[in-house]
């Protein structure tokens, strides 16, 4: 049976107006936060809405390409952009303009302009290419490596230069532990700046940690003192030598050690030059958005320290949801662990909600398939997994500014998936934007609503005789996912329970106030700190003083020891002293799910279907984003976590609602109905009762916002969620296929009729083998003998989206697997029915084409132009790429199911 997307159809009496009487009048309470959406999905801000980054090649911009391109992606949906100047295009010379230069200012104040009159948004990276650096960086401000040179430690210049750089931005990295440096670099922004209008840009950007090699900075053996309480040069030889094995002059734990306090000092340093930037920003009326993964430091404190954390996801994964492809010569070879990990992308949204960011952000799709061969179902799965993961602001990776007289395919990006207007799919484009901008209006609302604080034992990683800097990046997870605290994230996460990170720094800020754990942003029920090798006495003073306040604290084991060097002997003291007067309140167990029943924490359950799932607290209760990553379809009675019952189900692919199926189950806890096929996500919004341990901080007020809120639910009397199943076998159209090319290149095929469907590679010309673009499918047909009030429409293979009429009705974009559409039978005619569909396919065939020809169209100045390996692009030898409507194309008669 063809799986059955749910929708509202029809109205039929629910119990829902009871349900909500019950909770209003009823003397339990418990969550509540800030949300005004309560039945209609929230009105869309260009925040909801994705941006993306939008290289300018050589800066050769001009304003009537800036505006026609800026229209091109407000038509398509997209919230905003991000500038980020880059090398240029050879023949270009003459186009070009220098960074910060008058005319690159009169640019970007154009486009800040028409971005307001066209309701996006601006940000911009902080400088070309990346990272931080520029001509005027002379050697005293720039990345310096730890050398040894007279029996001391001193900088070495590393020469490391910008990579990627615009005109005008090339010239030496900036030291990143230089908060004097990081002031250098930005005295030239100073002055480009001084007379710019306010609030035409919304924020500054800074890419991941690329200063490589970096480890040394000249206030280092100062800071290092202060901090550390030893001179750094006393171990000058040890910590520079090649191996640690050559080290004799003292024992391995005690390098560790030293190493450990230099690793705290260089995060020390970063963090401050990150803050430096950060009131450089805000005294300008600027938001700053980073990137902090790959940097040697506590990455959950730099994450916190900026507005808006964001992460990135490099590669794809391989889900196993059927229909999607991923191919062996379309993905990264030699990089299998170089994959997106949810449990590193966590990190980022973990900040966010420990200190109160609204928004975590993520570079997403950047080399999600080779170029010209990712279709829009690609992106789907991978952006439905970051917001498992509590990613809520999505930037593509990315757009490239690219004039009008430009021969297709453009300017382009030698790393990016290709969200542009030369694309072939960029007229269905707005099918998934609209997708993301629906869930993400859901999950930046209200507030995080994670149980767990799950501590990040970062002095376990510092004590490593090996190496010296160390960079914590999102290609190498090992530093999370193969330490005890990874292992632990997993095992919460596969379980369903709900969690945030959180840092020694962060832990110091939490307090236990009405019986809840509070830090800056959110509120928690628990402290887990998983298997620690060594920590701080301050922290295990903090987690004492918390649990004698009252808050609940398990250990999944006691930490061995103190990391660092100094004072060993009075802090190991120290240590066993705090250790042993812990509290009743704290809970040591190596079975972490046991102790967390033991302290009334709850799971949910829906977790054991195998469903990537986040929820957010609102006035009403919870939203629930729930996405379906999985093999098989998921169905049945499902249980969520604490005393929520749900009420509305949301699919954000369509826009449509309805009110939940609910029952009470065995154990008297709330279930509701759910359907959900592969590919395909919900959200689910549950009312529960208003307590006063939420975040709402005036409870007379709160209370009375709730009942509100559900008042407003109860009196808008949503129509129910329609549950379907099928009333009969599929029926495959048949007939002759009239097919006809509409939009695209190199030129239009001729136009062709087939009973059969398959690739237009095969059943066209060479004109069809190399095309890229549009062909509108037509099908005259009768309706089945059987009659129905719903139908669906499966088109079987799409490559790769197809916009569908039925006798003139839109039926929508199909665009994600599965591509199945659902209709009203009163569409259907007795005879004549005209079914059209407007197939898309990749521009990898287009690609070839030009390889096999020899086309000059790789005129990029920089790394022109490296396929997914970093080798150079040819696709002269890539088979055909298959396109159009594969099928088979059927409909299946359908009928209310009755859960």
């Amino acid at each position: 049976m063809p799986f059955i997307r749910s929708m509202p159809l029809r109205p039929s009496p629910i119990t829902l107006a009871a349900m909500l009487i019950a909770i209003v009048s009823s003397g339990g309470m418990s969550h509540a936060a800030d949300s005004t959406a309560t039945v209609a999905w929230p009105a869309l801000t260009k925040e909801n809405k994705p941006w993306t980054r939008w290289w300018w090649p050589g800066s050769a911009v001009d304003k009537a390409s800036l505006t026609w391109q800026l229209e091109k992606l407000a038509a398509a949906g997209i919230g905003g952009i991000e500038i980020t100047p880059i090398y240029g295009a050879k023949g270009a010379e003459t186009r070009t303009i220098d960074f910060l230069s008058p005319k690159w200012m009169e640019m970007l104040e154009h486009v800040g302009r028409e971005a307001q009159r066209l309701g996006l948004g601006v940000d911009m990276a902080t400088g070309t290419g990346w990272p931080f650096g520029g001509p005027w960086i002379d050697e005293a401000n720039a990345l310096q490596r730890a050398v040894l040179r007279d029996g001391k430690i001193v900088g070495e210049p590393s020469r490391m230069m910008v990579k990627r750089a615009a005109p005008g931005g090339e010239g030496l990295v900036v030291d990143p532990f230089s908060a004097d440096a990081l002031r250098r670099y930005l005295a030239p922004f100073d002055q480009a700046f001084a007379n710019f209008p306010r609030g035409l840009v919304r924020g500054q950007f800074h890419d991941s940690f690329e200063y490589f090699n970096a480890s040394w900075t000249a206030k280092l053996p100062e800071v290092f003192r202060a901090m550390h309480g030893y001179d750094i040069q006393q171990f000058a030889a040890a910590l520079t030598a090649r191996n640690a094995a050559d080290v004799t002059a003292i024992d391995r734990d005690t390098l560790a050690r030293i190493k450990s306090d230099y690793r705290d000092t260089l995060a020390a340093l970063h963090l401050d030059y990150l803050k430096t930037w950060v009131k450089w920003s805000h005294d300008k009326g600027w938001l700053v958005r980073n990137q902090s993964h790959g940097a040697p430091a506590n990455l959950l404190d730099l994450y916190g320290a900026v507005d808006i954390p964001e992460t990135e996801t490099f590669g794809s994964t391989p889900f196993p949801i059927p229909g999607l492809r991923r191919k062996a010569d379309e993905i990264r070879t030699g990089n299998e662990q170089d994959l997106p990990e949810p449990l590193v992308m966590r990190m980022a949204s973990s900040a966010a909600h420990v200190m109160g960011r609204k928004l975590a952000s993520s570079e997403t799709a950047t080399w999600l398939r080779e170029h010209w061969k990712v279709s829009l179902a690609y992106v789907k799965p991978e952006i439905d997994s970051i917001f498992a993961s509590g990613i809520n602001h999505v930037f593509y990776h990315g757009t490239v500014f690219s004039p009008q007289d430009a021969a297709w395919p453009g300017w382009l990006f030698y790393a990016a998936t290709q969200f542009n207007p030369n694309n072939t799919w960029w007229d269905d484009f707005a099918a998934l934007n609209r997708y993301i901008a629906r869930v993400q209006s859901v999950l930046q609302a209200g507030q995080p609503d994670n149980d767990i604080l799950l501590y990040w034992p970062l002095a376990d990683l510092w004590d490593n005789a090996d190496g010296l800097a160390k960079m914590l990046t999102v290609h190498d997870v090992k530093f999370l996912t193969e330490q005890p605290v990874g292992k632990l994230a997993r095992t919460l996460s596969e379980r369903g329970y709900q969690f945030d990170y959180i840092s020694d720094a962060q832990l110091q800020l939490t307090k236990f106030e009405g019986g809840a754990l509070k830090t800056p942003g959110a509120t928690y029920k628990v402290v887990v700190v998983p298997a620690a090798r060594r920590m701080t006495v301050a922290t295990v003073q903090k987690l004492a003083s918390l649990a004698q306040a009252g808050a609940k604290v398990i250990f999944e084991k006691l930490p061995e020891d103190v990391p660092g060097y100094s004072r060993l002997a009075v802090r190991r003291t120290e240590l066993k002293s705090v250790l042993s007067n812990l509290g009743q309140n704290v809970t040591v167990s190596a079975d972490i799910a046991a102790a967390l029943i033991q302290k009334g924490i709850s799971r949910d359950e829906i977790a054991d279907t195998g469903l990537s799932f986040i929820r957010r607290a609102t006035l009403l209760g919870r939203d629930y984003f729930l996405t379906n990553l999985t093999s098989k379809i998921v169905e049945g009675w499902m249980t969520l976590g604490g005393d929520g019952r749900a009420s509305l189900i949301l699919e954000p692919l369509t826009g449509s609602l309805g009110a939940a199926a609910v029952r009470r189950g065995d154990a008297g806890n709330s279930q509701f109905y759910l359907q959900l096929a592969p590919g395909r996500s919900l959200i689910v919004r549950t009312v529960m009762p208003f307590t006063p341990t939420s975040h709402v901080a005036d409870l007379v007020r709160g209370f009375s916002d709730h009942a509100t809120a559900i008042a407003q639910l109860r009196d808008s009397k949503p129509d129910p969620w329609s549950y379907a199943q099928s009333a009969g076998s599929s029926i495959a159209l048949a007939g002759n296929w009239l097919l006809a090319f509409t939009k695209g290149g190199p030129e239009l095929p001729p136009a062709l009729t087939t009973a059969e469907l398959k690739s237009w590679t095969e059943l066209g010309g060479v004109e069809a083998k190399r095309f890229g673009g549009t062909a509108r499918y037509r099908l005259e047909f009768d309706a089945p003998a059987a009659k129905s009030d719903a139908w669906l429409l499966d088109l079987g293979d799409v490559r790769e989206s197809a916009r569908v009429r039925l006798n003139g009705h839109d039926l929508g974009t199909a665009w994600s697997i599965p591509f199945q559409l659902r209709f009203d039978g009163a569409l259907l005619k007795p005879t004549g029915n005209i079914l059209e569909l407007d197939v898309t396919n990749l521009a990898a065939n287009r690609i070839r084409d030009l390889d096999r020809r020899n086309v000059d169209w790789k005129i990029m100045r920089e790394i022109n132009f490296v396929n997914i390996n970093y080798r150079p692009f040819d696709a002269s030898g890539w088979p055909l790429t298959p396109s159009g409507l594969l099928g088979p194309v059927t409909l299946t008669p359908l009928k209310p199911l009755a859960p």
